[in-house]
């Protein structure tokens, strides 16, 4: 496979991602633990600290102004199970082999936990969601404890991080851990606890022309049984769980104190009603889904406020935080320690930044994406352009965007560019050629119905 993925890596750009192990990091003494929290579904323009005018993160805008933002970075697919297992390997989906949810990671794989466990940590993961689930992953490796005891397609953050609180209780401080808390609330159904989201009913929209706009799994129910079409008790909504998500981990930072290396990511965004792809994710590749909140709070108050900007991504978290905790970074990852660049001051190099999703639903809202079978949807952005390429029928639907001058992606460039075009589709002909194939695993009943209940089934 390393020489499949060679010439994809040769490439100027993306030749800043392959620097060499290190025998330990910049500090004079490396932090003895690492916590790592996700939120799932959450996009980075509705926290506080990415510019959102609601009060949705005072927690994590309190962990941002103590560490540092990453203010561009971004998903390598928007499906929970392949844009978690990048992170926890250091590679994108085409090369680690999880496309889809309730793929199994090949037990092969180095993970941040397998490579923490073998270096005398304690390490123990808390995750709340269906497509998190050891039997769908195989991320359990590495870790002593892989607590995902919860029956129903997810558990609430106030159970998980109970739990997760409750391990770091029982473990000697001796030694260094790695504590990795998954939680789920932001993915629809959006279900807040009651009364966060009257906090939230901020503005109005348009009403939603008809209830088969909204996917089943999301739809609000009125008094009297009728299916709410204001985009605002949607969104409301969504803004509650993310409220209620951050209120919880403020529980764990309280818990860890501050020696600890903390990172904050999302797995990917959610579209809630840019365009016909209503209160979803997985399938469209525009910056609501791909864009994701990445943060560091580094030992000893290093990089302290700093707002980094430039592109990250998911993959860069192993390589960042094996080299911040002074353990060698493996090579042949598609992820960089940012380290360098950090400590140099300036915005990061630039690259390009592949991101993938699936055919699911086959049709975006009135049909003006009709998507084949198992198909895949890819995106490439470099130099302020992004490509998306839908494998649409009759023919592949290509869309172009100057994220500069149009960053609500709007207006289609594809044919006013065809050279821009041409060149970054070499990129993706190239990830694609190079990856390990898409295969979708054979499910049983009752995994389709949990993932048909989530969204993720037709």
């Amino acid at each position: 496979m390393g020489d499949r993925r060679s010439a994809f890596r040769r490439w100027s750009f993306l030749a800043l991602l392959l620097l060499p192990g290190c025998a330990r990091g910049p500090w004079a003494t490396p932090p003895t633990s690492l916590v790592l929290i996700t939120f799932d579904t959450t996009r980075a323009d509705h926290l506080g600290c990415y510019g959102y005018r609601q009060a949705t993160s005072p927690v994590l805008d309190t962990l941002a102004m103590e560490g540092t933002v990453f203010e561009e970075a971004f998903a390598p697919a928007v499906n929970t199970n392949p844009s978690h297992a990048s992170l926890f390997t250091g590679l994108s989906p085409a090369h680690h082999g999880n496309r889809l949810n309730a793929n199994l990671l090949d037990p092969r794989r180095e993970t941040l936990a397998t490579i923490l466990r073998r270096s005398g940590f304690r390490t123990g993961a808390f995750v709340s969601g269906y497509t998190m689930l050891a039997s769908k992953t195989g991320f359990q490796r590495g870790f002593e404890v892989y607590e995902d005891g919860f029956s129903g397609e997810k558990r609430t953050a106030t159970t998980t991080v109970a739990k997760a609180v409750g391990w770091l209780r029982g473990i000697p401080r001796a030694k260094p851990y790695f504590l990795f808390v998954h939680l789920y609330d932001p993915h629809g159904k959006y279900d807040p606890p009651a009364g966060i989201a009257d906090r939230f009913r901020v503005g109005s929209y348009p009403p939603i022309p008809t209830v088969d706009r909204i996917p089943r799994h999301q739809r609000l129910s009125l008094p009297g049984g009728a299916v709410s079409l204001d985009p605002l008790d949607y969104i409301s909504h969504y803004d509650g769980t993310i409220s209620y998500a951050d209120s919880q981990i403020g529980r764990i930072l309280k818990e860890v104190g501050p020696s600890p290396l903390v990172v904050f990511a999302a797995d990917h965004g959610e579209t809630l009603i840019e365009r016909e792809y209503l209160f979803a994710h997985g399938t469209l590749l525009n910056d609501e889904q791909v864009r994701v909140p990445l943060i560091f709070r580094f030992p000893e108050g290093r990089f302290r406020g700093r707002r980094v900007k430039g592109v990250a991504e998911l993959v860069d978290i192993l390589p960042t935080a094996l080299a911040t905790l002074g353990l060698p970074v493996p090579s042949g990852l598609d992820g960089r320690n940012l380290l360098p660049d950090l400590r140099k001051g300036g915005a990061l190099p630039e690259r390009v930044v592949i991101s993938e999703g699936r055919g699911l639903p086959n049709i975006i809202g009135t049909g003006r994406l009709k998507l084949a079978p198992r198909a895949f949807t890819f995106s490439a952005r470099a130099e302020g352009y992004k490509l998306i390429l839908y494998s649409t029928t009759p023919q592949p639907t290509v869309e172009l965007f100057n994220l500069a001058r149009d960053p609500g992606e709007i207006d289609n460039l594809a044919v006013r560019e065809p050279e821009r075009v041409a060149s970054l589709k070499r990129w993706l002909d190239l990830y694609q050629a190079e990856g390990t194939p898409a295969e979708a695993p054979e499910l049983d009943e009752e995994t389709k119905e949990k993932l048909r209940s989530l969204g993720y089934v037709n």
